[in-house]
């Protein structure tokens, strides 16, 4: 079987597993392996990735950490994991765009594609009212509102950087591996945004089951990218 497929059929059978612990109330269960997903893939690709890249490396660890936090404070819901958790996922976002943006260049994105760089950020400023228009009149739960809502508001400005960066990053580098790592992206971005819709617009459990397909796709087209050699344009 080769690498491609099998990482598909372990999507879908993750997927799978955790629609049908939901379907019995486990939901404790359903949670943390759906929480282990991005642990389980850095520890592959810890030890079986050769070319490891410390950007991408700090990404996957970071958000392992905040995923670790997730599982052992899932129930409780306290402050600290809270913090702890997007903390973390902020860094790690943070560490993904650092590795996106190390591939191409600002100077040449402004010279070749200045029309796309000018509509990208025109949806970019659009996507980014939309957010503070719908983060801003949430009444959290939480003595420190601005804090919080601050948090939501970087996390998310974070998953739209990520998503615009590894557009321009692809189009200037249009080869397979930056193909996968484009297409991760937007899965991992479409699923975080989709989820703020759950969260504070429709509380429809589609939408959750749907945002769980596209970030574990993303997650494992991502570690996938990670092995293809840019130049030969396979599995390295």
């Amino acid at each position: 079987m080769s690498r491609p497929l099998f990482l598909i059929l372990a999507a879908i059978a993750i997927f799978t597993v955790v629609i049908a612990l939901d379907y019995f109330d486990l939901e404790v269960l359903s949670s943390t392996l759906e929480l282990s997903v991005v642990p389980l893939t850095s520890l592959v690709y810890l030890f079986f990735n050769k070319n490891k890249d410390k950007f991408l490396t700090a990404f996957f660890v970071i958000y392992t950490i905040g995923d670790i936090a997730n599982i052992l404070d899932f129930r409780e819901e306290s402050n600290w994991s809270y913090y702890v958790c997007n903390v973390a996922y902020i860094l790690a976002y943070l560490f993904l765009i650092l590795y996106i943006t190390k591939s191409f260049s600002f100077r040449l994105v402004l010279k070749k594609y200045l029309l796309e760089f000018f509509v990208l950020l025109t949806l970019d400023l659009y996507m980014v009212y939309v957010l503070i228009n719908i983060i801003n009149p949430i009444n959290f739960e939480s003595n420190f509102i601005e804090l919080v809502q601050a948090v939501e508001f970087f996390y998310s400005l974070m998953v739209i950087i990520v998503l615009s960066f590894s557009f321009l990053n692809y189009i200037q580098n249009a080869n397979k591996k930056y193909l996968l790592l484009f297409i991760s992206c937007v899965m991992i971005a479409f699923s975080e945004l989709i989820l703020i819709g759950y969260y504070y617009i429709v509380d429809d459990i589609s939408i959750s089951y749907t945002s769980s397909v596209l970030f574990i796709c993303g997650i494992i087209m991502l570690f996938f990218h990670s092995f293809v050699d840019v130049k030969r344009g396979y599995l390295a």
